[in-house]
């Protein structure tokens, strides 16, 4: 649901009032008394009415005139519009019309349920302290933790329609309680049960003794006539008890006031108009007078200490005048104290930095020296030249070795074809034909003569020739092929070994060429190699790794007289310094006529002459405080002298004004003035108790004359505890009295109903039925009861941690991190905040801001809850940021307008920075409503 559009008839301070509503994020903004309270006001009246009796002042009658009331447009989540419009009615709630979007109209309960069924059941308690609150509701965290809104956000969405589970809880609780309830005696089962025990009682007495009647008839008589005698004594004591006590209590009374009027006409006569305060206002002002003239002594005595103590500092100028550049060596003394360290380190690094240079240079040779060193060119052209060098004579050495490998490997190969071809040809020649020849006629004529068999007999005699013959002539041209080709064979290898052995040596001799040339290069790059390391004054005799050891420990040699010369040129600067600062000491202890500083004393010198810069600078700042100090009580000493002088003004003037000569005349006229007025106010006192006491003036003289006339007090007080005594017995006496008229009425009349035997049995039988049948209904209700709350109970049981964890992501945005869970704790049921480390605080340890934002996070996530489970409804906000921080109110306005965008949102504020973080913190805010005053 949401807010279209409102129009106020007349409401408070409102009449014909007009405006729409954003389907987001609504700001409302006005100063204080512009009307945002009476619009949200109207907001909820809208929803449930108006306020009873009980409530009048948030009922808001019309000021500026119109029809009490005015109507509201909303839209549900379907799309659906519809008015809702209130007036008053014939109750003081008022009348609700709903005007449907296709026409209809409804009005009375069926408008009230169907703005229910809008609303989904929501109560006005609910709707007041989670949907629309103020600042004082945000406050309060037991508005959202009473039964009725915990159980209805918990229960929503259970499949029954708009009726929650606590309605359904309370409806089968109170049918159970009307039937019977424990302890009760007006429902049902505790009638019936009490009427069947009457009707029992009442058939037992009827049994009895008729004869009872007439004995109690006259009983009851003689009570009666007791009664009434025993009433006018009591009457009659209790007026004398009453005379008695107003003498007693108004006796004093009355003998004060004579002792006052005689006191009064033994006073003196003091003038009228003398000042009733006098004596009071007179010690005042001597008091005053001796205060101020103690305070001016001390001024006076002050101000000749200040004097004294001023004129014993003496100021040396000098110092004074140095103090810049004082200050200036102060500043500059701890760089130069470090510079004076920084020598002696210098110093002792210089000479490591010499021996290292020396030893080093013996390192690599006797013959080496500085000079030396620093004239060999170690730089990358060197070094490349080495590596090209160096990789040439690497790379003819391989040439070599490859090449005697290849020439090697040629002769293997020679050797090894030469075995094989021998090994081949002496196969050759042991596989002679006649040896084949052998096989071919063990093996072959017997085949062709068992095949010319087989033909003879098979076929004809002829066939079995012809197979035969046929059988050795293959045999024959067998034999003759294979010895052909065995022949040829071998001069063919013959050839072959031939060619390849001549087509090795050639290998050979090429290998041999290569190797030689190999050779030649070898010593050619040799020989360069040589004359590079000659040329530079190297020894021949170094390899590659040798010569870039020596250049790599002649790198490090020449870093090292660099770092030397370093160090050499940085003493140097150390020393100009050092003089340079001792100068400046020098000249300022000059002019201060102080004795000039050494190299070996220049922090002494230094911390002299801050101390005593320090030192002047205090005396002088000491002294100038003296001086004001001094000026501060003389002009203090001259206005304590003209305050004596106003108060001894004053003095003279009060005595005047009491027409007395002196002092000690003016106290006395003063106490006389006081006692006067003291038994003037007494008398008054004494006279008004006794006017409530007794009554009118005329009365009040006629207890006058009554308490004068009273012969013994003594007597009529001791008459008031006896008459009391008297009366309560009596009362006591009475009381039984009417106890048993009332038995005896009760006798008489339960005597008279003795013919109503039959028509008790027959109620009795009635009474037991009706009982059987109302505990059974109280037995289905008492069970229905049980699985409803425990039903209930699990469903808010697996909700709850739902709302916690809404309500921890929405604190976790608003505080930046600083609490990221809420947690409900398990002892005591109370709620506690985590934050990213783990600790965990209570709302009480919280402060007013962070605790209504824990209240507000609680609201927004029971909002969010009951709109996934239910549906949506607008969300009203008061002010509700009063008390937050303006980096959480940023925040929070960008959580709430997160939340707009289900839940429309109305926010009322009379602060311009909550409308200015709107417009920073919402990209699509474009101007709030503003209500003017």
């Amino acid at each position: 649901m949401k807010f279209i559009r409102v129009y106020i008839d007349g409401y408070g301070k409102f009449h014909n009032l007009d405006f729409s509503f954003a389907p987001g994020f609504n700001l409302i903004f006005g100063p204080n008394e512009a009307g945002k309270t009476t619009m949200m006001s109207f907001l909820r009246t809208v929803f449930f009415g108006f306020p009873g009796k009980k409530n009048a002042s948030d009922r808001y009658e019309p000021l500026a005139g119109g029809t009490h009331g005015g109507r509201l447009e909303l839209e549900t989540t379907d799309k659906k519009r519809f008015s809702v419009s209130i007036k008053p009615g014939r109750t003081l709630a008022g009348e609700i019309n709903i005007l449907n979007g296709d026409g209809t109209e409804l009005s009375g309960e069926s408008a009230r349920k169907s703005l229910q069924a809008a609303l989904h059941g929501v109560s006005e308690s609910i709707y007041k302290n989670v949907f629309a609150f103020s600042l004082t509701e945000l406050q309060q965290l037991d508005s959202l933790e009473n039964e009725e809104i915990n159980a209805h956000i918990y229960s929503a969405g259970t499949g029954i329609g708009d009726v929650t589970l606590p309605d359904i809880l309370k409806s089968v609780n109170a049918q159970k309680n009307k039937i019977y309830k424990h302890g009760g005696a007006a429902q049902i089962v505790p009638r019936i049960t009490k009427e069947l025990e009457r009707v029992r009682a009442e058939i037992s007495d009827i049994k009895k003794d008729l004869e009872r009647y007439k004995t109690t008839i006259s009983k009851i008589e003689k009570l009666r006539k007791e009664q009434t005698n025993l009433s006018n004594i009591i009457d009659n004591k209790r007026r004398e008890k009453e005379k008695a006590s107003r003498l007693k209590t108004g006796r004093d009374n009355v003998k004060e006031l004579k002792e006052i009027e005689k006191q009064t006409a033994t006073l003196p006569f003091v003038v009228e108009k003398f000042p009733l305060d006098g004596a009071e206002r007179l010690e005042k002002l001597e008091d005053k007078l001796t205060e101020r003239r103690e305070e001016l002594q001390q001024q006076n005595n002050e101000i000749k200490k200040l004097s004294t103590q001023a004129d014993s500092i003496h100021i040396d100028n000098k110092i004074l005048e140095s103090e810049s550049m004082i200050s200036s060596l102060v500043e500059d003394y701890s760089a130069e104290a470090e510079n004076i360290k920084r020598k002696d380190r210098i110093i002792s690094n210089t000479n490591s930095l010499k021996t290292e240079v020396e030893n080093a240079i013996t390192d690599i040779g006797t013959d080496w020296n500085e000079d030396r060193v620093t004239a060999i060119d170690v730089g990358n052209e060197t070094l490349q030249n080495i590596r090209v060098l160096s990789e040439g004579i690497s790379n003819s050495q391989m040439s070599v070795e490859k090449s005697a490998n290849n020439l090697v490997q040629e002769k293997k190969n020679r050797d090894e074809s030469t075995r094989e071809f021998e090994t081949f040809s002496r196969q050759l020649e042991r596989v002679r034909p006649a040896t084949q020849f052998k096989f071919i006629l063990i093996f072959g004529i017997p085949i062709a003569l068992g095949l010319g068999a087989f033909c003879w007999i098979t076929f004809k005699p002829i066939s079995g020739i012809m197979a035969a013959v046929l059988g050795i002539t293959a045999i024959a041209a067998l034999y003759y092929v294979y010895y052909k080709s065995a022949a040829v064979t071998l001069e063919e290898s013959k050839e072959q070994l031939s060619n390849i052995m001549e087509s090795k040596k050639q290998s050979i001799e090429k290998a041999e060429i290569a190797l030689s040339g190999a050779k030649d290069e070898y010593q050619q790059t040799v020989a360069k190699w040589q004359d590079w390391l000659r040329n530079r004054g190297f020894s021949i005799e170094l390899d590659r790794n040798g010569i870039f050891a020596l250049i790599e420990s002649v790198r490090r040699i020449k870093e090292l007289i660099r770092k030397k010369e370093e160090a050499e040129n940085e003493l140097q600067q150390v020393n100009k310094r050092a003089h340079k600062y001792l100068d400046r000491i020098n000249t300022i202890l000059k002019q201060c006529n102080l004795k000039t500083a050494s190299p070996d004393n220049i922090t002494q010198s230094v911390h002299l002459l801050n101390n005593t810069l320090k030192e002047q600078k205090r005396l002088k700042e000491k002294k100038g405080q003296l001086e004001e100090h001094t000026e501060g009580l003389k002009v203090r000493e001259k206005t304590t002298r003209d305050i004596i002088t106003e108060i001894e003004k004053k003095i003279e003037n009060l005595i005047l004004e009491g027409c007395a000569g002196n002092v000690g005349e003016f106290r006395k006229h003063s106490n006389i003035v006081h006692k006067r007025e003291k038994l003037r106010e007494r008398k008054n006192i004494l006279e008004i108790q006794l006017a409530r006491l007794i009554g009118s003036t005329p009365e009040v003289e006629k207890f006058k004359k009554e308490v004068a006339s009273e012969s013994d007090p003594v007597i009529t007080d001791q008459s008031i505890d006896r008459l009391q005594k008297e009366i309560t017995q009596q009362e006591l006496e009475f009381s039984d009295i009417m106890q048993e008229m009332g038995a005896k009425t009760n006798q008489i009349s339960e005597l008279e109903k003795n013919e109503r035997l039959g028509e008790l049995r027959l109620e009795e039988e009635n009474l037991k039925a009706r009982l059987r049948e109302a505990l059974s209904e109280w037995s289905v209700n008492a069970l229905c009861h049980t699985l409803l709350k425990r039903a209930m109970t699990i469903y808010e049981r697996e909700r709850q941690p739902f709302v916690l964890k809404h309500a921890g992501r929405y604190l976790n945005k608003i505080t930046r991190r600083r609490y990221i869970r809420i947690i409900r704790k398990a002892d005591g049921n109370n709620l506690v905040v985590e934050t990213p480390e783990g600790l965990q605080k209570n709302v009480s340890a919280l402060s007013r801001g962070t605790a209504e934002q824990l209240y507000l996070s609680m609201r927004l996530a029971f909002i969010k809850e009951y709109a996934g489970r239910v549906g949506t409804l607008p969300l009203i906000v008061d002010d509700i940021l009063v008390n937050f921080d303006p980096q959480r109110a940023k925040t929070t306005i960008r959580l709430l307008n997160e939340v707009s965008k289900e839940n429309q949102i109305v926010m009322f504020t009379c602060h311009p920075n909550t409308v200015e973080l709107c417009r920073k913190e919402i990209n699509d805010f474009k101007r709030p409503v503003i209500m003017d005053t």
